[in-house]
Protein backbone atom coordinates (compact mmCIF):
# COMPACT_ATOMS: atom_id res chain seq x y z
CA UNK A 1 0.00 0.00 0.00
CA UNK A 2 2.87 2.46 0.75
CA UNK A 3 4.33 1.46 -2.45
CA UNK A 4 1.57 2.25 -4.40
CA UNK A 5 1.05 5.77 -2.23
CA UNK A 6 5.00 6.66 -2.95
CA UNK A 7 4.34 5.84 -6.73
CA UNK A 8 0.84 7.39 -7.09
CA UNK A 9 3.18 10.67 -5.61
CA UNK A 10 6.06 9.75 -8.14
CA UNK A 11 3.47 10.30 -11.40
CA UNK A 12 2.06 12.85 -9.53
CA UNK A 13 5.17 14.94 -9.18
CA UNK A 14 6.92 14.48 -12.54
CA UNK A 15 3.32 15.02 -14.54
CA UNK A 16 2.83 18.57 -12.38
CA UNK A 17 6.73 19.35 -13.17
CA UNK A 18 6.51 18.12 -16.69
CA UNK A 19 3.30 20.83 -17.10
CA UNK A 20 5.35 23.52 -15.27
CA UNK A 21 8.47 22.98 -17.19
CA UNK A 22 6.57 23.32 -20.37
CA UNK A 23 4.68 26.25 -19.30
CA UNK A 24 7.86 28.11 -18.03
CA UNK A 25 9.58 26.96 -21.19
CA UNK A 26 7.13 28.98 -23.31
CA UNK A 27 7.26 31.89 -21.21
CA UNK A 28 10.84 31.80 -21.29
CA UNK A 29 10.36 32.15 -25.08
CA UNK A 30 8.06 35.17 -24.76
CA UNK A 31 10.56 36.86 -22.61
CA UNK A 32 13.81 36.06 -25.17
CA UNK A 33 11.54 37.57 -28.39
CA UNK A 34 10.59 40.34 -25.48
CA UNK A 35 14.08 40.64 -25.06
CA UNK A 36 15.28 40.50 -28.32
CA UNK A 37 12.61 43.28 -30.00
CA UNK A 38 13.82 45.48 -26.85
CA UNK A 39 18.24 45.41 -27.78
CA UNK A 40 17.14 46.03 -31.28
CA UNK A 41 14.88 49.14 -30.10
CA UNK A 42 17.48 50.11 -27.59
CA UNK A 43 20.19 49.87 -30.60
CA UNK A 44 18.00 52.19 -33.15
CA UNK A 45 17.89 54.78 -29.76
CA UNK A 46 21.88 54.84 -28.98
CA UNK A 47 22.18 54.58 -33.24
CA UNK A 48 20.10 58.20 -33.02
CA UNK A 49 21.68 59.28 -29.92
CA UNK A 50 24.93 59.46 -31.50
CA UNK A 51 23.62 61.29 -34.79
CA UNK A 52 24.29 64.95 -34.56
CA UNK A 53 23.92 67.92 -37.57
CA UNK A 54 26.81 66.37 -39.08
CA UNK A 55 26.49 63.14 -39.53
CA UNK A 56 26.93 61.93 -42.69
CA UNK A 57 24.15 59.36 -42.89
CA UNK A 58 21.83 62.07 -42.59
CA UNK A 59 19.14 63.04 -44.71
CA UNK A 60 15.49 64.28 -45.55
CA UNK A 61 12.94 61.82 -45.18
CA UNK A 62 9.60 61.68 -47.14
CA UNK A 63 7.07 62.19 -44.18
CA UNK A 64 8.49 61.21 -41.42
CA UNK A 65 5.44 61.91 -39.10
CA UNK A 66 3.32 59.41 -41.09
CA UNK A 67 1.15 56.94 -39.41
CA UNK A 68 3.30 53.31 -39.22
CA UNK A 69 1.36 50.19 -39.24
CA UNK A 70 2.16 48.43 -35.98
CA UNK A 71 2.37 51.20 -33.75
CA UNK A 72 0.90 51.06 -30.53
CA UNK A 73 0.73 53.33 -27.69
CA UNK A 74 3.12 54.26 -24.89
CA UNK A 75 0.32 52.44 -22.38
CA UNK A 76 0.22 49.73 -24.49
CA UNK A 77 3.93 48.70 -24.40
CA UNK A 78 3.84 49.27 -20.59
CA UNK A 79 0.93 47.07 -20.41
CA UNK A 80 2.63 44.19 -23.22
CA UNK A 81 6.08 44.52 -20.91
CA UNK A 82 4.46 44.29 -17.52
CA UNK A 83 2.10 41.24 -18.98
CA UNK A 84 5.32 39.31 -19.69
CA UNK A 85 7.48 40.26 -16.24
CA UNK A 86 4.34 39.11 -14.71
CA UNK A 87 3.95 36.16 -16.26
CA UNK A 88 7.39 35.26 -15.95
CA UNK A 89 7.39 36.33 -12.10
CA UNK A 90 4.18 33.83 -11.68
CA UNK A 91 5.74 31.19 -13.52
CA UNK A 92 8.96 31.43 -11.45
CA UNK A 93 6.71 31.46 -8.04
CA UNK A 94 4.65 28.50 -9.49
CA UNK A 95 7.96 26.49 -10.58
CA UNK A 96 9.87 27.17 -6.83
CA UNK A 97 6.63 26.76 -5.34
CA UNK A 98 6.50 22.87 -6.99
CA UNK A 99 10.01 22.98 -6.32
CA UNK A 100 9.24 23.16 -2.60
CA UNK A 101 6.49 21.59 -2.38
CA UNK A 102 8.14 17.76 -3.71
CA UNK A 103 11.16 18.24 -2.10
CA UNK A 104 9.22 19.02 1.08
CA UNK A 105 6.72 15.78 0.45
CA UNK A 106 10.25 14.07 -0.32
CA UNK A 107 11.59 14.93 3.21
CA UNK A 108 8.39 13.61 5.12
CA UNK A 109 8.30 10.47 3.15
CA UNK A 110 12.16 9.74 3.97
CA UNK A 111 11.67 10.82 7.90
CA UNK A 112 8.47 8.25 7.97
CA UNK A 113 11.41 5.39 6.34
CA UNK A 114 15.08 6.88 8.39
CA UNK A 115 16.32 7.53 11.44
CA UNK A 116 16.24 11.28 13.07
CA UNK A 117 19.65 11.53 12.42
CA UNK A 118 18.51 10.99 8.71
CA UNK A 119 15.91 13.41 9.21
CA UNK A 120 18.40 16.02 10.91
CA UNK A 121 20.59 15.76 7.51
CA UNK A 122 18.27 16.30 5.50
CA UNK A 123 17.41 19.57 7.32
CA UNK A 124 21.41 20.50 7.07
CA UNK A 125 21.23 19.87 3.21
CA UNK A 126 18.00 22.10 2.64
CA UNK A 127 19.39 24.92 4.68
CA UNK A 128 22.37 24.43 2.63
CA UNK A 129 20.28 24.82 -0.22
CA UNK A 130 19.07 27.85 1.13
CA UNK A 131 22.13 29.64 1.87
CA UNK A 132 23.47 28.55 -1.46
CA UNK A 133 20.55 29.97 -3.35
CA UNK A 134 20.48 33.10 -0.78
CA UNK A 135 24.74 33.65 -1.68
CA UNK A 136 23.87 33.68 -5.46
CA UNK A 137 21.05 36.15 -5.29
CA UNK A 138 23.58 38.17 -3.44
CA UNK A 139 26.30 37.50 -6.06
CA UNK A 140 23.88 38.20 -8.54
CA UNK A 141 22.96 41.45 -6.63
CA UNK A 142 26.10 42.23 -6.25
CA UNK A 143 26.84 42.21 -9.87
CA UNK A 144 23.99 44.56 -10.81
CA UNK A 145 24.87 46.89 -8.20
CA UNK A 146 28.45 46.99 -9.94
CA UNK A 147 26.91 47.67 -13.11
CA UNK A 148 24.80 50.20 -11.82
CA UNK A 149 27.74 51.69 -10.57
CA UNK A 150 29.62 51.40 -13.42
CA UNK A 151 26.95 53.00 -15.69
CA UNK A 152 26.17 55.90 -12.55
CA UNK A 153 30.27 56.64 -13.21
CA UNK A 154 29.51 57.04 -17.02
CA UNK A 155 26.33 59.22 -16.40
CA UNK A 156 28.98 61.65 -14.19
CA UNK A 157 31.74 61.82 -16.88
CA UNK A 158 28.77 62.50 -19.15
CA UNK A 159 27.61 65.05 -17.41
CA UNK A 160 30.77 66.73 -16.37
CA UNK A 161 31.89 67.06 -19.86
CA UNK A 162 28.60 68.38 -20.86
CA UNK A 163 29.02 71.38 -18.33
CA UNK A 164 32.34 72.17 -19.76
CA UNK A 165 31.30 71.63 -22.87
CA UNK A 166 28.62 74.54 -21.81
CA UNK A 167 31.22 76.91 -20.59
CA UNK A 168 32.61 77.99 -24.06
CA UNK A 169 29.14 78.23 -25.38
CA UNK A 170 28.48 80.71 -22.68
CA UNK A 171 31.59 82.53 -22.87
CA UNK A 172 31.35 82.98 -26.60
CA UNK A 173 27.86 84.19 -26.31
CA UNK A 174 29.11 86.98 -23.63
CA UNK A 175 31.45 88.05 -25.42
CA UNK A 176 29.56 88.73 -28.32
CA UNK A 177 27.68 90.33 -26.38
CA UNK A 178 30.30 92.70 -24.41
CA UNK A 179 32.33 93.10 -27.93
CA UNK A 180 28.68 94.48 -29.60
CA UNK A 181 28.33 97.24 -26.55
CA UNK A 182 31.68 99.00 -28.00
CA UNK A 183 29.74 100.25 -31.04
CA UNK A 184 30.21 104.17 -31.15
CA UNK A 185 27.64 106.50 -31.06
CA UNK A 186 23.78 105.79 -33.11
CA UNK A 187 25.20 102.38 -33.85
CA UNK A 188 24.66 101.25 -30.14
CA UNK A 189 21.80 99.77 -31.13
CA UNK A 190 19.88 97.41 -28.73
CA UNK A 191 18.43 95.54 -31.97
CA UNK A 192 16.67 91.85 -32.13
CA UNK A 193 20.70 90.59 -31.98
CA UNK A 194 21.20 91.62 -28.99
CA UNK A 195 18.04 90.19 -27.61
CA UNK A 196 18.96 86.90 -29.66
CA UNK A 197 22.40 86.90 -27.68
CA UNK A 198 20.73 87.80 -24.23
CA UNK A 199 17.85 84.93 -24.65
CA UNK A 200 20.98 82.40 -25.87
CA UNK A 201 22.99 83.58 -22.51
CA UNK A 202 20.09 82.99 -20.17
CA UNK A 203 19.16 79.47 -22.48
CA UNK A 204 22.79 78.40 -21.94
CA UNK A 205 23.06 79.19 -18.14
CA UNK A 206 19.49 77.90 -17.66
CA UNK A 207 20.98 74.57 -19.76
CA UNK A 208 24.35 74.63 -17.39
CA UNK A 209 22.09 74.62 -14.17
CA UNK A 210 20.25 71.96 -15.30
CA UNK A 211 23.11 70.03 -16.21
CA UNK A 212 24.22 70.64 -12.02
CA UNK A 213 21.53 69.51 -10.89
CA UNK A 214 21.81 66.19 -13.12
CA UNK A 215 25.06 65.83 -11.53
CA UNK A 216 24.33 66.33 -7.91
CA UNK A 217 21.79 63.98 -7.87
CA UNK A 218 23.97 61.54 -9.73
CA UNK A 219 26.64 61.90 -7.33
CA UNK A 220 24.24 61.40 -5.03
CA UNK A 221 22.77 58.16 -6.57
CA UNK A 222 26.56 56.93 -6.61
CA UNK A 223 26.69 57.87 -2.72
CA UNK A 224 23.69 55.12 -2.31
CA UNK A 225 24.67 52.11 -5.03
CA UNK A 226 28.45 52.61 -3.01
CA UNK A 227 26.70 51.98 0.31
CA UNK A 228 24.30 49.24 -0.92
CA UNK A 229 27.35 47.82 -2.42
CA UNK A 230 29.03 47.51 0.91
CA UNK A 231 26.11 46.06 2.39
CA UNK A 232 25.85 43.11 -0.12
CA UNK A 233 29.47 42.62 0.09
CA UNK A 234 28.71 42.22 4.07
CA UNK A 235 25.94 39.73 3.90
CA UNK A 236 28.78 37.40 1.48
CA UNK A 237 30.27 37.42 4.01
CA UNK A 238 28.25 36.52 6.29
CA UNK A 239 26.34 33.81 4.30
CA UNK A 240 29.42 32.78 2.80
CA UNK A 241 30.93 31.67 6.53
CA UNK A 242 27.16 30.64 7.02
CA UNK A 243 27.57 28.20 4.31
CA UNK A 244 31.36 26.65 5.43
CA UNK A 245 30.35 25.94 9.00
CA UNK A 246 26.68 24.08 7.68
CA UNK A 247 29.32 21.79 5.35
CA UNK A 248 31.22 21.38 8.26
CA UNK A 249 28.56 19.90 10.19
CA UNK A 250 27.42 17.95 7.54
CA UNK A 251 30.59 16.41 7.09
CA UNK A 252 31.25 15.79 10.61
CA UNK A 253 27.63 13.98 10.40
CA UNK A 254 28.43 11.88 7.84
CA UNK A 255 31.30 10.61 9.39
CA UNK A 256 29.47 10.03 13.09
CA UNK A 257 26.40 8.26 10.76
CA UNK A 258 27.61 4.16 9.87
CA UNK A 259 25.79 3.14 6.74
CA UNK A 260 23.67 -0.30 7.13
CA UNK A 261 23.54 -2.71 4.45
CA UNK A 262 20.24 -4.06 4.29
CA UNK A 263 20.02 -7.90 4.90
CA UNK A 264 16.86 -9.20 4.80
CA UNK A 265 13.88 -8.95 1.46
CA UNK A 266 12.22 -6.45 3.81
CA UNK A 267 15.18 -3.99 4.31
CA UNK A 268 16.00 -4.39 1.00
CA UNK A 269 12.50 -3.21 -0.06
CA UNK A 270 12.39 -0.59 2.61
CA UNK A 271 15.65 0.96 1.08
CA UNK A 272 13.96 1.07 -2.19
CA UNK A 273 10.98 3.40 -1.12
CA UNK A 274 13.28 5.62 0.52
CA UNK A 275 12.87 9.23 -1.84
CA UNK A 276 16.82 9.58 -2.27
CA UNK A 277 17.64 5.99 -3.65
CA UNK A 278 14.51 5.92 -5.98
CA UNK A 279 15.87 7.88 -8.30
CA UNK A 280 13.39 10.74 -7.98
CA UNK A 281 15.73 13.27 -6.92
CA UNK A 282 18.42 13.10 -9.69
CA UNK A 283 15.16 13.16 -11.85
CA UNK A 284 14.21 16.08 -10.46
CA UNK A 285 17.60 17.78 -10.31
CA UNK A 286 17.46 16.70 -14.55
CA UNK A 287 14.75 18.84 -15.03
CA UNK A 288 15.35 21.85 -13.20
Amino acid sequence: MYTRIITFFCIGSLRDRWYQTTTSSTTKQQLIRDLQDKHTAFGICEENLQLNEFSPNISYKPDPCRPIKGQITPEEWYAFSKYNKDRAEKEMYESVRLRESIFHTMGQSGADLESQGKASEYALRKRLHELERALKELEWQKKQTEEEILSNENDIDRLEKAIRDKEPMIKLAMTRQENRHNRPGMDLVRDEVSYGLCDEIQQLKAEKRALEDQLKQAKHAWNILQQQLHRIEDEIAVKSNSIMLEKRALETRRRLNTEITPSTETDRNQQLLNMDSSGLRPILQSIY
